[in-house]
């Protein structure tokens, strides 16, 4: 077997910017950004191509709304491995989140920002997903929000080797929401402690390590 290549999907709005520190642990990684699709299935048909374009063994690596289109990819591209992040068998969204998001005041981005975080404290962190939200702008992050609210996605027939990351302070997606996409997926179900919704940037070297030994499930 070649070496693993790994393909990223990041989360709603983000231009990949948060990832960078993990991708570079991983050799043979993709940071691919969700387009501003309407759609999970449009997301997964836009990249489609940039997938199957990276070798094998492949393993997607999805966040969040990233971890819903790697579902979704999964259905039409090969796939060694999934690990899924932040994320159950669907997110729900609050209406109140998306109205104020289209309201867009002038510290919604940073306030999102923190609000992802464990400890928003930690001002370095919170500046950078500022920065990646910025990169994309809210009008994005609205579209990409609203497709997350609206998708209900199926099982797989067939599920590959999956591994799903919680993050313990995650305040988005409750434990029980990772169980069970993790029970979908016949998967494994690891927590990261002390990390919330990013547990890749907030606590990158567990992380990494996790995902990393997707490796050792492939056959």
């Amino acid at each position: 077997m070649g070496a693993v290549a790994y393909a990223v999907l990041p989360g709603s709005g983000s231009a990949g910017l948060v990832w960078e520190r993990a991708a570079a642990e991983l050799s043979g990684s993709s940071v691919l950004p969700l387009p501003d699709e309407r759609s999970v299935p449009a997301m997964a048909a836009s990249l489609r191509p940039r997938v199957q374009a990276i070798p094998r063994p492949r393993v997607i690596v999805g966040s969040s709304l990233g971890a819903l289109v790697a579902l979704e990819l999964a259905r039409s591209v090969p796939v060694d491995a999934l690990v899924l992040i932040a994320a159950g068998f669907g997110i729900d969204v609050h209406a109140s989140v998306l109205a104020r998001i289209a309201a867009n005041p002038p510290d919604l981005l940073a306030a999102m920002a923190r609000g992802v975080l464990a400890d928003p404290s930690r001002r370095p962190l919170a500046e950078l997903v500022a920065r990646d939200f910025e990169a994309r702008g809210a009008a994005v992050l609205l579209s990409h929000m609203q497709v997350l609210a609206e998708h209900r996605p199926e099982p797989l027939a067939d599920p590959p080797p999956t591994i799903v990351l919680w993050g313990t302070q995650d305040p988005g997606v409750p434990l029980g929401a990772h169980v069970e996409l993790a029970l979908r997926c016949h998967g494994l179900l690891v927590p990261i402690a002390g990390a919330g919704h990013l547990p890749y940037l907030e606590r990158s070297e567990e992380t990494v390590r996790w995902i990393t030994a997707a490796e050792r499930l492939l056959n």
